[in-house]
C-alpha cells in the first residue's frame, strides 16, 4: 500500500486559481425559437384572407331574401344559420338545405363562395406545407423539442460539443456505461447521424453554433442536473469560448476541452478547466514510454481501451538512436522537441523531398496528408523494413489500410482526444494516476499488471469510482455507525467469503490524501471515494453487499446469519447480537431484496 500526493497533469490547470465573478443567468434563448411567432408571421396573409372569404360569405348570405315559409317568415337566415351553412360546406360534409329550402340567391351565393372559399384555401394550404419545409420553422421545432426533452431529465447528464470521431466515440462509452449526453453541433449532418448511431438511450440533439452562449443555454448548461462538458469541436477557438462561457456562468461545472495550439492551451488554462487535451503534447511522451519502458506503455493503453480489449503481449526492447522526423506542422515541432530532450539525435526532413535513410533507425511520417503518409510508409517498408515507423493519421476512414504497414506506432489524434476525455469524465482520478504512472518505474507497472491479471482477467476493466456514503454504500454506513470495516470485505464474493469479485481497488481517496494500491486491511471511513478497476459482473456482485446487510455480513465475518424472524428466532440469533442494528429495522432484510445490480 503507497500513500502519496495525487499530482495534476500538466494541463489540468489548478482549482485554486478562479476568477471572481458577479453571479450571472445562463441564457437559453436562440434565435427563431418560438414557432407561435414563426407561425404568425408566415401564415397572416393567408389566414386574414381565408377570415375576410368567411366573413364576408356568412354575412352576405345572411342578407340574402330568402324563400317565404309557412309560419309567415321570410326565409332569411340568421348569422349563425349562414355560419352553420358554410361551416359544413367548406368541410364537404353537406347536410343539404337547413334548415328549409333555399331561394336562387341565396343558391348562386352559395355557390360562388364556395369556389372562393376554395381558392382561399388552397392558397393557406400552399403556405402552410411552404412553412413546414422552413428552415427557420423547423430549428424553432426542434429547439423547442430538445426544450422539452432537456427539461424532462433527472439524472446527471453530459454536454457534448462536436459530434465528429471524438463526440460519438465518447457518446458510445458514456453511453454503455448508461449515462445521459446531450450533443450540440453545427452541422445539420452530425446531428442527423444520431438517428442512426447505435445509441440506446435518447440523445437530445441541437444544431447550433457553440460559441453562442445560448446554444449552450439551450442544451442544458443552466441544468442543475448537467455535471460536465466536452468541448470537443474541431475549431479551437468556439473550445476556447466555451470553456471561457462556462467559466463565467457556471464556474463549478467540469470543462474538458479540446486544443491543438500552445497558444490556445495557454488561454484556456486562465480559466481553470478541468483537463485541456492537446494530442500533440501527449504523444511524444507516450511514444518516449513506449521504447523506454515497455510495462508502462502497455499497462497505460490497456487501462485506457475499451471494455474487455486483450492484454497485448509485452513489445520487445528497440535500439534507436537517430531519428528521420518527416512532417509538417506543428506536431513535427512537438516530436522533435520530446525526442531531443531525451537525448535522441533527430533530423528534420520537409515532405515530399527525397530522403536519405542511411544511419536512420526510426521514421516518423508525420506530414497533414494521410496519403503522403502512407506513401512514405510503404517506402520505409520496402526499401529498410527494420526501421522503427511512426504515422501520423488524420482521417479515421484510412486506418484499415495501415495495417498492410504495420507500423510500430500510430498517432491518431481524435483517438488520443476520446481516450483522455473518458478518462477525465468517468473516472478524473484514475487519469491523474496514469499520467503519474509515466513516471513509475518498470518494477511497479509489471506488479500492477500482474496483479489486475490475476484479480479480473487479461481483458481490460471498466474504471469506475464508488463514495463511502448512503446513496451508494447503505450497509456500509449502517456498519460504520457500531464498528470497523475493511476494504476488503467489500471486495470478497457473496458465494464464496475466501474468494475475490474480479474487481481490484486501485486508489482510495481521503481528504487531500491518496492512498495507492490499499491493503485489505485499511478501515473504512465515511466519504471515502475508492477508484476500481474491475468486470460488469464483479461490480453486480459487489452490489449485493453495499446494499444488503446479510451479504455485507457474510462477506465480512465469514458467517451466515437469518435472514427472516421465524428463522431467527427458531436459532435464537438476533440481528441486535449479530449486525448490532435493531431488530426491527432489518426485519425482513434479505439477500433477495438487496437493490438493483449497480453500474460505473
Amino acid at each position: 500500500m503507497y500513500r502519496t500526493r495525487t499530482q495534476r497533469h500538466t494541463h489540468q490547470p489548478s482549482r485554486s486559481r478562479r476568477l471572481t465573478l458577479a453571479s450571472v443567468a445562463v441564457p437559453s434563448e436562440v434565435p427563431t425559437t418560438t414557432t407561435i411567432f414563426i407561425v404568425l408571421r408566415k401564415m397572416r396573409q393567408p389566414l386574414l384572407l381565408l377570415l375576410a372569404v368567411m366573413t364576408t360569405a356568412v354575412f352576405g348570405l345572411s342578407l340574402m331574401p330568402g324563400v317565404p315559409q309557412p309560419d309567415g317568415s321570410s326565409g332569411q337566415l340568421s348569422a349563425f344559420e349562414a355560419f352553420y351553412v358554410f361551416s359544413i360546406t367548406a368541410t364537404t360534409i353537406g347536410y343539404g338545405e337547413v334548415p328549409h329550402e333555399f331561394s336562387i340567391q341565396q343558391r348562386w351565393w352559395i355557390v360562388g363562395f364556395i369556389y372562393v372559399a376554395v381558392l382561399g384555401w388552397a392558397y393557406t394550404i400552399a403556405r402552410l406545407m411552404s412553412l413546414l419545409q422552413d428552415s427557420a420553422f423547423r430549428n424553432a421545432r426542434n429547439a423547442q423539442s430538445v426544450r422539452r426533452s432537456i427539461a424532462r431529465i433527472r439524472q446527471p447528464f453530459t454536454i457534448i460539443v462536436g459530434y465528429g470521431y471524438i463526440g460519438r466515440s465518447v457518446a458510445k462509452v458514456l453511453d454503455t456505461l448508461g449515462r445521459r449526453i446531450v450533443v450540440l453541433d453545427k452541422e445539420t449532418v452530425a446531428i442527423e447521424r444520431l438517428a442512426t448511431d447505435e445509441i440506446f438511450q435518447e440523445v437530445p440533439g441541437i444544431r447550433g453554433d457553440a460559441a453562442n452562449p445560448a446554444f449552450l443555454g439551450l442544451a442544458g448548461l443552466g441544468h442543475p442536473d448537467c455535471e460536465a462538458i466536452l468541448a470537443m469541436s474541431g475549431d479551437e477557438d468556439v473550445n476556447l469560448q466555451i470553456v471561457m462561457t462556462c467559466a463565467l456562468l457556471r464556474p463549478t461545472l467540469p470543462v474538458i476541452a479540446r486544443a491543438s495550439t500552445k497558444r490556445t492551451e495557454q488561454a484556456m488554462a486562465d480559466f481553470n478547466p478541468r483537463a485541456i487535451i492537446n494530442p500533440y503534447d501527449d504523444y511524444g511522451n507516450y511514444l518516449i514510454v513506449s521504447l523506454k519502458r515497455p510495462y508502462t506503455y502497455r499497462l497505460m493503453t490497456w487501462l485506457m481501451s475499451v471494455s474487455g480489449t486483450p492484454l497485448p503481449p509485452i513489445r520487445a526492447h528497440i535500439q534507436v538512436s537517430t531519428w528521420l522526423v518527416v512532417a509538417d506542422g506543428p506536431f513535427g515541432e512537438e516530436i522533435a522537441q520530446d525526442l531531443t530532450q531525451e537525448g535522441y539525435a533527430v533530423r528534420m526532413a520537409t515532405p515530399g523531398d527525397e530522403h536519405d535513410f542511411t544511419g536512420i533507425d526510426a521514421v516518423v511520417a508525420g506530414a497533414e496528408s494521410d496519403t503522403a503518409n502512407l506513401s512514405l510508409a510503404a517506402h520505409v517498408r520496402a526499401t529498410s523494413p527494420q526501421t522503427f515507423l511512426v504515422v501520423r493519421q488524420q482521417s479515421h476512414s484510412h486506418l484499415p489500410l495501415l495495417d498492410a504497414f504495420r507500423p510500430d506506432s500510430v498517432f491518431f489524434p481524435p483517438q488520443i482526444v476520446a481516450q483522455r476525455a473518458v478518462a477525465n469524465i468517468i473516472t478524473p482520478r484514475l487519469w491523474a494516476f496514469l499520467h503519474d504512472l509515466m513516471d513509475a518505474d518498470e518494477l511497479f507497472s509489471k506488479d500492477l499488471t500482474t496483479k489486475l491479471v490475476h484479480r479480473v482477467g487479461t481483458g481490460s476493466p471498466i474504471p469506475t469510482r464508488m463514495w463511502i456514503g448512503e446513496a451508494q454504500t447503505p450497509t456500509v454506513v449502517r456498519w460504520l455507525k457500531h464498528r470497523s470495516l475493511s476494504l476488503g470485505a467489500i471486495f470478497r464474493s457473496p458465494q464464496d467469503h475466501t474468494e475475490y469479485i474480479a474487481a481490484l481497488p486501485l486508489l482510495v481517496i481521503r481528504g487531500e490524501e491518496t492512498i495507492t494500491l490499499p491493503g485489505d486491511d485499511l478501515e473504512l471511513k465515511l466519504g471515502d471515494e475508492i477508484v476500481i478497476l474491475a468486470t460488469a459482473d464483479a461490480l453486480d456482485e459487489q452490489a449485493e453487499c453495499l446494499f444488503d446487510d446479510s451479504t455485507l455480513y457474510y462477506t465480512a465475518t465469514g458467517r451466515d446469519i437469518p435472514t427472516s424472524r421465524a428463522w431467527r428466532r427458531l436459532t435464537r440469533q438476533r440481528w441486535k447480537d449479530a449486525f448490532l442494528l435493531d431488530d426491527d429495522a432489518t426485519a425482513g432484510t434479505s439477500k433477495s431484496t438487496a437493490a438493483p445490480p449497480r453500474r460505473p
